[in-house]
């Protein structure tokens, strides 16, 4: 919807609860989790999980970007602007490195998120000491009190989104299937009335894209608030096990960062077929359904080359 301008506001506000919702997802796993790592466990495992992938991303998202402006030239067409790759230094190799992006990558600003989630993920287990021995409604309001903290001194982006999703990953960890609806119900509501009297004395709501980068207490207080609608309509939703959920369930990570790729192929084909739709609904929907099939054909080429270098990474660390 945002890359791909299928939809205006305030609908590409009301969606951007889903990245709250991963760092919760995650938090969650490791509650499920009857299986405790090491910190370095935990380390290597997300290096092999989460590194190695991002840099095997990197390779061929670089060797695709050169392919394609070698045999097309112009790419604005395609949905992204010619890179000069020979241009790349150290300083780039560096951000590879650093997992901060892929120079030059097209729509590729979702990778911001893996550094804030490599940094929680790596040291949650020291979290999860603590919420051990503590209680754990001090220890949630002392993660949201430490965000304001750092919203209230400092605007350094990773610093924020380390803080911000801090919160919603020890909700995860703390909450998921652990708070009943009465409890959900409160704290929506408390979290919508804090939102009401913001836009009321005179803040704003949208474009929540303002309050993302870096996050204030808006957005954070309206992924609360999503989280808990959600949880309560989803909760009373079941879905059952199929194919394609185990596919992208597997192959989540994948997916999500060869998303780019599958942007470039959905803007080439709307460009060429519906790009004239007059209804924002079916550029939706059109682009959706294209984006999701097309990204789960390309996870079966992707996650087994994913596969066979971490199954060599955890041979060569085990």
């Amino acid at each position: 919807m945002y890359w791909l301008y299928a939809a205006g506001e305030p609908y590409l506000s009301f969606v951007l609860f889903a990245m709250a919702g991963t760092f919760f997802i995650a938090g969650a796993s490791v509650a499920v989790n009857t299986r405790r790592r090491s910190l370095w466990g935990t380390v290597v495992n997300r290096i092999g999980r989460v590194v190695i992938p991002f840099y095997i991303y990197a390779v061929v998202v670089i060797v695709f970007t050169v392919a394609v402006t070698a045999l097309v030239g112009d790419t604005t067409g395609l949905g992204f602007k010619p890179y000069d790759f020979g241009t790349y230094g150290w300083r780039d190799a560096v951000r590879i490195l650093l997992c901060e992006d892929v120079p030059g990558a097209p729509f590729g600003a979702h990778i911001w998120f893996l550094q804030p989630y490599l940094i929680l993920s790596c040291t949650f287990p020291l979290q999860v000491w603590l919420t051990e021995r503590c209680n754990r409604h001090i220890y949630m309001a002392a993660c949201f009190v430490l965000f304001l903290a750092v919203q209230a001194v400092t605007r350094h982006e990773l610093l924020r989104e380390v803080a911000c999703y801090n919160v919603f990953m020890v909700a995860g960890y703390l909450y998921y299937r652990r708070m009943g609806v009465v409890a959900r119900v409160i704290v929506g509501l408390c979290a919508a009335a804090a939102i009401v009297a913001n836009e009321v004395t005179g803040g704003h709501f949208c474009p929540l894209q303002g309050h993302k980068f870096p996050p204030d207490w808006v957005f954070a207080t309206y992924g609360i608030f999503a989280l808990c609608v959600v949880s309560l309509v989803l909760g009373r939703i079941r879905i059952p096990e199929n194919r394609f959920l185990a596919i992208w369930n597997t192959r989540g990570f994948s997916i999500y960062l060869y998303q780019s790729l599958v942007f470039v192929a959905v803007f080439a084909i709307r460009c060429r077929t519906y790009m004239n739709a007059s209804n924002p609904l079916v550029l939706v929907l059109t682009d959706s359904v294209l984006a999701i099939l097309l990204a789960t054909a390309l996870s079966f080429m992707t996650y087994p080359l994913e596969r066979a270098v971490m199954k060599l990474w955890y041979k060569l660390t085990t």
